[in-house]
């Protein structure tokens, strides 16, 4: 069997049992379920791909499957759109609106049924052999209608995670968990292997340089890889939003506008003991600060805070803390007892809970590397 087509194999029964273990996890969350319904069309998508191409390669034994994956492959974008949104929409809630996603597909199924799925199996086996549908206005209009789909909903899934992250900022001090770093990572890879398969389809539209059932090999060998690597990281994400109860609009925070204004005297008084605190109590030293339980402590509501950081102070949450926990690393530095001590053990004293984040926020802020600064400061 060729290296394709075990991929395919391989990418089904791996579909099929993600869509049955996320299907009977227990306190499945709204991502879960989006992300079942997603495994479960992937594995048609692929079930129905390698039919029609095992049929093609033993006599067309299943003239039926012809075509059959095309119109589910315009359900993919939308539903991995639906599982992004619900992970990194604060307010999500599925919504009847969601079906209208659903409309090309439908169109789809409608187009093709009319103009192939019920034709005689001798005229449909004809058109495949010798690939006569390629002429016809619908292959470029499907081709298209697919790519703009897989591209357009990966890009928006892109700007929603992008989004996303700047938003928790104004709540978490620590987001290296919660920042959905390897699903941007695996859109982005996507993005490139679906831009290029697009590319393929588009050019072979016009020129026929390549073979129906390559094109068909390549593309559906690339979804498998996908759902393999989205089944590994998925499964093991929870959403934030239904794991734990945030009573902060993130939203909100995310667009205070600064105010140029001066400080009134209750908001200059409010930053005093801000200020104060963090030097006294050192919060930043808990991993685990919020701006709920910092309000806590300050006795405000943690809107009033965000107000104070973002409008006034110019910072969101996590820079603020993060400032801070330098400004701490900095003097732990300095002092001769921390000399044999290592750079990222000092880092954790300071608040930190990644060697990542504190290497990335120490060189954004200090303009060079923990190790450098400290190498400047042993030297002086």
């Amino acid at each position: 069997m060729p290296i394709t087509s075990i991929i395919l194999v391989f990418g089904f029964f791996l579909s099929f049992f993600l869509w049955i273990l996320v299907l009977t996890k227990r306190g499945k969350s709204v991502s879960d379920k989006i992300l079942s319904f997603y495994f479960l069309v992937s594995a048609l998508i692929i079930l129905f791909a390698f039919l029609e191409i095992y049929s093609r390669k033993n006599g067309y034994i299943f003239p039926w499957a012809i075509g059959t994956s095309t119109p589910f492959i315009l359900l993919v974008g939308p539903l991995l759109w639906i599982y992004i949104e619900s992970l990194t929409n604060q307010k999500f809630r599925l919504k009847g609106t969601h079906l209208l996603h659903a409309t090309p597909f439908v169109s789809l199924v409608i187009l093709l049924f009319v103009r192939m799925f019920l034709l005689p199996d001798s005229v449909k086996i004809e058109m495949d052999q010798s690939e006569a549908f390629k002429k016809d206005f619908i292959f470029p209009l499907v081709v298209t209608m697919i790519a703009l789909s897989n591209v357009g909903y990966t890009v928006w899934g892109l700007f929603l995670i992008k989004s996303y992250r700047k938003r928790i900022k104004t709540y978490f001090s620590d987001i290296d968990e919660l920042d959905l770093s390897w699903l941007r990572f695996l859109l982005l890879s996507a993005l490139i292997f679906l831009a290029s398969i697009s590319l393929l389809y588009i050019v072979d539209s016009m020129l026929k340089l390549f073979t129906y059932e390559l094109l068909q090999l390549i593309g559906f060998s690339i979804a498998s890889i996908f759902v393999m690597v989205l089944g590994f990281f998925g499964l093991r994400q929870g959403s934030l939003f239904s794991v734990q109860t945030i009573r902060f609009d993130m939203d909100k925070a995310a667009s205070i506008p600064i105010q140029d204004a001066n400080l009134k005297k209750d908001e200059e008084d409010f930053v005093h003991k801000l200020l104060s605190h963090m030097k006294e109590q050192k919060p930043y030293i808990n991993t685990d600060i919020t701006i709920a339980k910092l309000s806590d402590e300050l006795g405000v509501t943690p809107e009033y805070l965000s107000g104070i950081l973002n409008g006034r102070l110019s910072m969101n949450f996590f820079d603020f803390i993060n400032h801070h926990r330098i400004e701490e690393f900095k003097e732990l530095c300095k002092n001769p007892k921390n000399q044999n001590f290592t750079l990222i053990s000092l880092a954790y004293d300071c608040g930190f809970n990644s060697k990542a984040t504190f290497n990335r926020v120490f060189k954004k802020n200090v303009g060079v590397t923990p190790s450098e600064y400290f190498q400047g400061v042993s030297k002086s």
